[in-house]
């Protein structure tokens, strides 16, 4: 239905007198045929209640497309839009006349600007919305206080970054392209630091960069074998470019030519503007430069344009999204890493939703697999069990989980290869074991893939020429099964190390197959090392990992503290890969599977048995809760330079860590703990000394020896101007030195500090049906909360899913809206109706921060449609 909110309202009003007339008039017409019967009383409805909450650091466009969303114009600097730091930003741009009707379809809303106050080292992160890039791209452009250009990042990728120089105050400029005249898209822009040196994806284009203004090297499509180099000078003058070296058949290098070549240049190319000109020179033909390679590469007989690059000796590669990945440092994974494995053969079992194989970042980390779901409706593949792993997905219109990938990627995804995100177990490979479908998984196929992995007898008919090494069983359900528990003991007695996720109920109640006897049952912590809000707990824990928690942003990035790693989106009916943050229990047992494989990689007979026994003596985990065993975290947290050492036999070198490695106060926090440990041997600290007045630490629970223990930092914003602050506190010991970055935020430019994920829709979904029953709209209110009234509901089960429109397309959820769901959209929970309503169904919403690799365009992904009929998501098992 295309009808903003309050035609909406109408229809819907006009729809349910109606729908009741009708029914109440069969009624009616029935009773009298049977002669004199009572009319059927009306049915019974009821109210669902509750509050959806913004995550702190959310802000939203105040001039997006929905007529029902408020309005503030920021499409000019002098109108910028004030936010807080860090901020994930959701937004819409478009150029007139294009994209959905709505607000600003007549006359275009080309350009966003924000005013921020920003520190020096931040990263400022677009990820566009729509897929076609050649006819949606969308800019980002940094002035600094005085509304001079200082850089830009203008690739046509999904993202577009810029990490600022000097800490001040800014204005940011969100930019449909200049010469993108069908241009429309939604955007989400984050702001926040890098916990390691972001990496440049492919494609980007950054005012910023070192390379020669006006010159540009060209390799030009259907002249690789040409040897007429008149021709292709002849080509370069029609573009307006002067031929300044290379030939037929190679690259050439071009330049722009004086003010007349370049006005012909722009003609040719149809570079419609070049936007504000600066008043530096050579800045100016830098921007020029840009332009000029983003049109080249729109052109069919262009295979590649990039700007002539100024290198020096130096380069550090790394993966691109890895600085995204605060989770392996804070097991200490990087030092591990350093440790010279010997055996790269490690298998570690995947028993989950199958795999996207052909993912950019999971090509060749794969060993046979086979696919254990006998029943054909729940595979979707349209068989029963057979030899390819694959995951079809769930071929709905709301996208697929596709779990298992994620899972994956964690423990195996290809590292430093210069894209994606990194994987723990450098080396090993992954064996898919297919067992959960659409509708999820039984006891029965899930004993058929462990069998198979233990290399045991199963339904398949076959065993692999080698078995696992490890299993990861990131599901699971309540219900003992003696089957169940023969078969892990047999699996384990073939030397395979299983490993499963504790569940996330937030319960003590038995959660298998993590609760089996044999099973190594993981916790979940988040960038605090705290337990995770979700995750089960009780005497069945072994250890804990980073699980996550995308309420939160305590390193201040600008992303949610989830857990980043491979996925897929195929929600518009054509597969993206990307790469997504979840939370989970699901996410941590990953980290401790891929640690046992690293362990396995230095040291072939480690076994089960030796295994427990490290986890014991708590020669692999930090002791994180209670001294020594407890039900949170078991034997502690994970620790994979401990465990590597351990199985490798070497003496640990004494280092002292702490965790997290970075702090982000925000605008309102004021205290924050900070775990001081060591690994390796005895350490003893040195007290703790901090560059800035506004920065204070005190001792928490600290040993009056070592000093080791935990530490609160403590922030105070008296007297201190609006604006990013950031200090170094620095703790020094008897084996090395720890600096760790503190960030805060005072106020904001206009003081925006209110968190605001854009107006919302909230749909009351049967699902049973798929259909939307009912729906309702709401704004923000001055704490950042929404909340909301369903009413009008018939006793029954359903989900409540809610997010916002921006691009009016009468659709919530789309990239770059915000989107939530009870009880998370990632572990979605039904609601039943009895007899009374309900009240206090509450959850929290904010904008998708996956990272999409910048591969060719595909279709956008659809949301979730506000008033039509729609298929229950299959959300992250």
């Amino acid at each position: 239905m295309h009808a903003h909110l309050p035609e909406y309202r109408a229809i819907m009003k006009v729809w349910r007198r109606f729908f009741f007339s009708v029914i109440f008039a069969l009624a009616a017409t029935q009773s009298g045929c049977g002669g004199g019967g009572t009319p059927a009383p009306p049915v019974k409805t009821y109210t669902i209640s509750g509050t959806i909450s913004a995550a702190a650091y959310t802000a939203m466009d105040s001039d997006v497309n929905d007529l029902a969303a408020p309005y503030a114009p920021n499409d000019d600097i002098d109108h910028a839009q004030p936010v807080g730091n860090p901020v994930a930003i959701g937004g819409y741009v478009n150029q007139p006349r294009n994209g959905r009707p709505g607000r600003s379809w007549r006359n275009g809303d080309v350009s966003d600007f924000y005013k921020i106050t920003l520190a020096a080292g931040q990263t400022i992160t677009l990820s566009i919305g729509e897929a076609d890039l050649q006819s949606n791209d969308i800019d980002i452009f940094l002035y600094d206080e005085g509304k001079r250009l200082v850089t830009s990042s203008q690739g046509i990728t999904k993202t577009e970054s810029i990490t600022v120089a000097l800490s001040g105050t800014y204005y940011i400029e969100v930019a449909i392209c200049t010469f993108c005249p069908t241009g429309a898209s939604n955007y989400t822009l984050t702001i926040g630091f890098n916990s390691a040196t972001a990496s440049t994806a492919a494609g980007a284009l950054r005012l910023g960069d070192d390379f020669v203004p006006g010159d540009i090297i060209v390799q030009f499509n259907d002249d690789k074998r040409s040897t007429n180099s008149a021709a292709v000078a002849s080509r370069a003058q029609s573009l307006g470019f002067t031929a300044k070296a290379g030939d037929a058949g190679r690259p050439m290098l071009l330049g722009l030519g004086d003010a007349q070549q370049r006005r012909q240049m722009r003609s040719a190319l149809g570079i419609t503007a070049t936007g504000s000109a600066t008043r530096d020179e050579q800045a100016q033909l830098k921007r020029e430069t840009i332009q000029a390679i983003k049109a080249l590469r729109r052109r069919a007989d262009v295979a590649y344009a990039e700007p002539n690059y100024i290198r020096t000796a130096t380069a550090i590669p790394n993966d691109e999204f890895y600085p995204r990945q605060w989770h392996y440092p804070l097991i200490n994974l990087p030092q591990a890493w350093d440790i010279p494995t010997g055996n790269s053969n490690v298998i570690v079992a995947v028993i989950d939703t199958g795999v996207l194989s052909v993912h950019p970042d999971l090509q060749g980390q794969f060993v046979d697999g086979y696919d254990f779901i006998k029943d054909p409706t729940n595979a979707l593949d349209g068989d029963g069990i057979d030899s390819n792993p694959a995951d079809p997905g769930d071929q709905g219109p709301t996208g697929s989980s596709f779990h298992g990938t994620h899972v994956a990627g964690t423990i195996a995804a290809t590292t430093d290869n210069g894209k994606g995100v990194a994987g723990v177990a450098r080396g090993a490979k992954v064996m898919p074991l297919r067992v959960l479908g659409k509708l999820g998984g039984t006891s029965y196929d899930i004993l058929q893939a462990v069998r198979y992995a233990a290399g045991l007898i199963n339904d398949s008919g076959k065993v692999p020429d080698k078995p696992a090494d490890i299993i990861n069983l990131s599901l699971g359900g309540s219900g003992y099964s003696q089957a169940e528990q023969d078969v892990y003991t047999k699996a384990r007695a073939q030397g395979v190390i299983v490993v499963a996720a504790a569940g996330n109920e937030a319960s003590s109640t038995d959660f298998y197959p993590a609760s089996y006897a044999g099973v190594i049952s993981v916790s979940a912590v988040d960038a605090t090392k705290s337990l995770a809000y979700y995750s089960n707990y009780g005497t069945n824990i072994d250890v804990a990992a980073p699980g996550g928690d995308s309420r939160k942003d305590i390193n201040g990035d600008g992303f949610p503290d989830g857990i980043l790693s491979t996925r897929g989106d195929d929600a518009g009916g054509t597969l993206q890969y990307t790469y997504s943050f979840l939370q989970g229990t699901s996410m941590a047992a990953p980290h401790v599977a891929g640690v046992i494989a690293l362990m396995k990689a230095v040291n072939s007979r480690l076994t089960p048995d030796s295994v427990d026994a490290f986890l014991i003596q708590g020669d692999i985990t930090q002791d994180i809760g209670v001294q020594g065993r407890d039900d949170q975290f078991g034997y502690g947290l994970i620790d994979a330079y401990k465990a590597v050492s351990a199985a490798q036999s070497s003496a640990l070198k004494p280092t002292l860590i702490i965790s997290p490695a970075t702090l982000n106060f925000g605008l309102t926090s004021t205290e924050i703990d900070l775990a001081v440990g060591n690994i390796g041997g005895p350490v003893t600290v040195n007290a703790p000394t901090g560059d800035a007045p506004w920065l204070s630490v005190t001792e928490n629970s600290v040993d009056s020896v070592t000093k080791l223990g935990v530490y609160t930092v403590t922030v105070n914003r008296s007297g201190l101007d609006i604006g990013a602050y950031s200090a170094t506190l620095t703790f020094t010991s008897s084996a090395n030195t720890v600096a760790l970055r503190v960030t805060l935020q005072v106020g904001s430019p206009g003081g925006a500090t209110k968190p605001d994920a854009g107006y919302h829709y909230v749909l009351l979904i049967d699902p049973a049906t798929g259909k939307v029953v009912e729906q309702a709209a709401v704004g923000a209110d001055a704490s950042g909360q929404y909340h909301y009234n369903l009413t009008g509901v018939a006793a029954g089960t359903y989900q409540i899913i809610a997010g916002s429109d921006s691009n009016n397309n009468q659709t919530i959820c789309d990239p770059g809206e915000a989107c939530g769901g009870y009880l998370t959209l990632e572990q979605p929970k039904t609601i039943t109706i009895t007899d009374s309503g309900l009240a206090g169904i509450d959850f929290t919403t904010g904008f998708d921060t996956s990272l999409r690799a910048n591969l060719s365009a595909q279709t956008q992904q659809s949301g979730l449609r506000r008033t039509t009929a729609i298929k229950e998501r299959a959300w992250q098992r």
